[in-house]
């Protein structure tokens, strides 16, 4: 059940992302933009998503995961996840289109929790 608890703001998150990415277009043309303000979204949700599972991990292994084998999970999924979304707005929503930029906007926000996560994790130490 903890390990369940621990990933379901992560699971809710994602939702949330690909519910408001698969919505039209004409949704969000009243709200004030600026050049590249689509790329900033996309790289801000996925630090969130990418930094949600990274605690989802720590907290659910209770500090004892290996720092190196999470972070190739965490950003795999990421990265799958990514493609995914733009996959889904290209052949699910007729108002959306794919874009290469975005999943490089993605990879953008989950390299920058990688990189904190890589700097910051400590791994706690098994008492025998």
């Amino acid at each position: 059940m903890k390990y369940i608890i621990s990933y379901l703001w992560a699971i809710l998150w994602a939702a949330f992302m690909l519910t408001i990415m698969l919505l039209p277009a004409k949704e969000f043309s009243g709200y004030p933009v600026f050049e590249g303000f689509d790329k900033l979204v996309h790289c801000g949700i996925f630090f969130v998503l990418t930094t949600l599972l990274y605690w989802a991990v720590i907290h659910s292994t209770d500090r004892k995961a290996n720092k190196w084998i999470t972070l190739f999970t965490i950003v795999t999924v990421t990265v799958g996840f990514a493609i995914l979304t733009e996959l889904a707005q290209k052949y699910l929503s007729p108002t959306r289109s794919a874009d290469v930029w975005d999943i490089f906007a993605d990879a953008v926000g989950l390299g920058m929790s990688s990189f904190a996560f890589v700097l910051f994790y400590k791994r706690r130490k098994s008492r025998t």
